[in-house]
């Protein structure tokens, strides 16, 4: 009994202890995790109820709530950025505290592209169950961050000219009426293909067959079985035609770029084709700092104007943080040429989110892009 009583005590500590370390443990492991399902959560493409992820605040405080289990959180912080610099530093929207200690959300539609981060700050309090010694309460928080995907392109292409469905439309005219003999039925065919067949080309058909009609229980009119097999022998195109050259977009023979450049109000970027072919592109790609790009004057807006390759011009009037120019698939000569971007005042201010990106379709370079940040 004594040395129960001596032992009781340690006994005691070791297993309060016990339990207030794992209770920290999972606390802390809880608010890790909200704030992690919860950017995931907020930076997923696309939207319910026409409220995109990013800007569902409420949704994203019920993620991180789901993760609540022995604790409550006391704060749940949803801010943006447009993530970080060469130094480690936030790089902020316009009018937004990037901060993770405020609260932002929502943010408005257009101030956002991809690229930018949600960030969601999670804090919960750490306090003891019985605090036998004196034990200030301890703030548990965690951050994440998550790059938000507003769209996605999707591109595709036609068949190429002589790859169209070729068919046959055989055709029967309605069988007339009989009294007692069998009707003459006619039967035609009729083709609708891209090519022409040859000369040599005779299509065939199987011959029709009919019921033979017996003396008793005919039926007036009588009805033949028509028995009517088309068949057609395909035939090769008339004039062959050589596939299209194989040409790579990769390694010495392809196609590289320099740096990306700002001149006045000019953004450009220098093209080395060295494929020895023009190649045709299907999408042109921009990213500029559109809302605080001017540091002059009161309108602090970049609108984009123009845009050229090789003598091949596009002009408008955009004000986006990014866009694929409509209607603008300018070809690439071989050798050096530059896409020039012209805005509509002079370009100050860099955001490190500036970026150009060429889709080229000439086959054996579809799956290349030229991007400048590669």
């Amino acid at each position: 009994m004594v040395e129960f009583a001596l032992a009781l005590p340690i006994l005691l500590a070791l297993l309060y202890g016990t339990i207030e370390v794992s209770r920290l443990i999972f606390i802390f492991s809880s608010v890790a995790i909200a704030s992690r399902q919860a950017a995931r959560y907020g930076s997923a493409s696309g939207a319910i109820d026409g409220v995109p992820f990013y800007q569902n605040c409420d949704g994203i405080r019920e993620v991180a709530n789901q993760s609540a289990f022995i604790t409550t959180f006391d704060k749940i912080n949803i801010t943006y950025d447009r993530g970080v610099n060469s130094k480690g530093a936030q790089i902020p929207i316009t009018d937004i505290n990037p901060s993770p200690e405020v609260n932002t959300c929502p943010i408005e539609r257009n101030a956002v592209r991809n690229g930018d981060r949600i960030i969601v700050q999670v804090s919960s309090t750490y306090q003891p169950i019985f605090p036998i010694l004196s034990f200030k309460p301890l703030e548990i928080v965690s951050a994440s961050a998550r790059t938000i995907l507003v769209s996605i392109p999707i591109f595709g292409s036609a068949l190429p000219t002589g790859f169209a469905a070729e068919s046959s439309t055989p055709s029967i005219t309605p069988l007339a009426t009989s009294t007692g003999a069998l009707p003459t039925i006619t039967t035609a065919a009729t083709f609708s293909a891209t090519k022409t067949p040859p000369s040599w080309y005779t299509p065939s058909y199987a011959t029709p067959t009919y019921a033979t009609p017996t003396n008793a229980g005919l039926p007036n009119p009588l009805t033949p079985v028509v028995i009517f097999t088309p068949s057609q022998t395909p035939f090769p195109s008339d004039t062959p035609t050589a596939g299209p050259t194989q040409i790579r977009c990769t390694g010495q023979t392809g196609v590289t770029h320099g740096p990306l450049t700002i001149s006045n109000n000019v953004l450009q970027m220098k093209i080395n084709n060295a494929t020895g072919v023009t190649l045709t592109t299907s999408q042109i790609y921009v990213e500029w700092n559109n809302d605080t790009g001017h540091g002059n004057g009161g309108d602090p807006t970049l609108r984009l104007r123009q845009a050229t390759l090789a003598g091949q011009t596009w002009n408008g009037d955009l004000l986006a943080p990014s866009i694929f120019i409509p209607g603008y698939t300018p070809n690439i000569p071989p050798g050096e040429s530059i896409i020039q971007f012209t805005f509509h005042q002079t370009y100050d201010v860099t955001d490190g989110t500036e970026r150009i990106i060429i889709y080229i379709s000439t086959p054996g370079c579809t799956n290349y892009l030229v991007d400048s940040m590669n």
